[in-house]
């Protein structure tokens, strides 16, 4: 089968787990012919190559814009005719374009949003989206909401990148999400296309054999692990109010941050460390190469994820790999990777005192720390495995193509 991947990121030698590259590589080495559009972003290294092979992948990189896009016309006309057309990413600017241009060769598409509130026209407070309602009624999914729309807004750009933003999930022959709160968020919106769960996984074999290399690190022990944006939707400031009362008990502890991050984020850190007078505790090590970032895994006591929002959550799966317990919240997605006791810990969201509980209870319970490490690497080898998801993926594609629309 010839399958067209479109995302934003896309297939990068840099970021193994990226849902684009892992899917790409996995049908590749099933035999198919799996080519890539993404952006081209030539201040970010991953992103820098226009035109290039990964692992089998013929990868096309573009300008990031919508319709009408020369750049992404000539690599549609580029690569051989696919069969079927996969989507990623909810804020997708070249998926309205490649649609159009599906339509018009009769080529299905399907559709995987990976976090229907990433979408900020769905999601009035992205940072908080489970403390607000959703504003369904914003989304715009066809020419006529759109004109009818138009006389009466006063930003009529933004109203029609609404549109060309969800069109493409509207005209989708079918839907892929990766997992069931977002297929029920789907449904919510009017989505009546045939839809198949398929979660996402991760190249937990790179993982498992990364060599192993102690990190570099001189701060005092216990590790407590943040991976992340540090923004209030991954929780940074719970992880920081959780501090004083893990180090009542262990006045040694550290809480690594490995985060991209800006000098604003950096600051508002910082300067919130610096409130609750535990600033010395903290070790922000920025970004780190996937190898690194393995090794520290390893090397932690726990991984902190105390997340508002999660798409789905790979750092989830990369922190089981590496035999690193977990400790995160209980809202939708997480808790369909993470089952409390016995694969991690849950804990109530925005509760850094919960927060610090548990990890105090992980860090206490060396029976329990085992525990959680073994129910991960089961979590890994049933209900993640690329051996049992890629087939799925496989079987849905044929199954889109024989029911596929003869017209558009």
């Amino acid at each position: 089968m010839n399958v067209l991947i479109v995302g934003q990121g896309g297939v990068t030698r840099e970021f193994r787990h990226w849902p684009e590259r892992v899917l790409a590589l996995a049908l590749a080495r099933r035999g198919h012919t799996v080519w890539s559009i993404g952006t081209f972003d030539r201040t970010r290294t991953a992103l820098a190559t226009r035109d290039e092979q990964i692992e089998g992948v013929q990868v096309y990189r573009v300008r990031s814009a919508y319709w009408p896009n020369g750049e992404l016309a000539r690599a549609l006309r580029r690569g051989p005719r696919p069969d079927i057309i996969h989507f990623m990413h909810p804020r997708n600017v070249l998926a309205a374009q490649t649609t159009a241009w599906a339509l018009k060769q009769r080529i299905p598409t399907v559709y995987t949003w990976l976090g229907p509130f990433h979408d900020h026209y769905l999601a009035p407070d992205r940072e908080r989206p489970f403390e607000v309602a959703p504003t369904y009624e914003r989304l715009i999914f066809s020419r006529l909401a759109l004109l009818r729309r138009l006389p009466i807004e006063r930003a009529p750009r933004d109203l029609i990148r609404n549109y060309r933003l969800h069109w493409p999930l509207r005209m989708a022959t079918a839907l892929a999400p990766c997992s069931e709160f977002e297929a029920g968020m789907m449904r919510k919106l009017g989505m009546h296309q045939p839809q198949t769960m398929i979660p996402l996984w991760i190249d937990d074999q790179s993982i498992r054999t990364t060599p192993r290399i102690p990190p570099p690190l001189s701060q005092p022990r216990p590790w407590l692990l943040f991976v992340g944006q540090i923004t209030p939707r991954k929780g940074y400031d719970l992880a920081v109010r959780a501090l004083p009362t893990i180090l009542a008990q262990y006045p040694t502890a550290t809480l690594l941050v490995v985060s991209g991050l800006n000098q604003a984020q950096r600051s508002e850190l910082l300067q919130l460390a610096g409130q609750l007078g535990v600033e010395r505790h903290i070790e922000i090590l920025g970004f780190l190469p996937d190898a690194e970032l393995v090794n520290l895994f390893r090397a932690s006591d726990t991984l902190l994820f105390p997340t508002r929002y999660e798409g789905f959550g790979l750092p989830l799966l990369e922190a089981m790999a590496a035999e690193c317990p977990i400790v995160t919240t209980d809202i939708p997605v997480v808790r369909e990777i993470v089952t409390d006791q016995q694969n991690g810990l849950l804990v109530a969201p925005n509760d850094a005192v919960a927060l610090a509980k548990a990890t105090l209870q992980l860090l206490d319970t060396p029976a329990l720390r085992q525990k959680l490490i073994a129910g991960g690497q089961a979590t890994l080898r049933t209900r993640f495995a690329e051996a049992t998801l890629a087939p799925q993926i496989e079987q849905f594609y044929r199954d889109v193509v024989a029911g596929a629309p003869r017209h558009g």
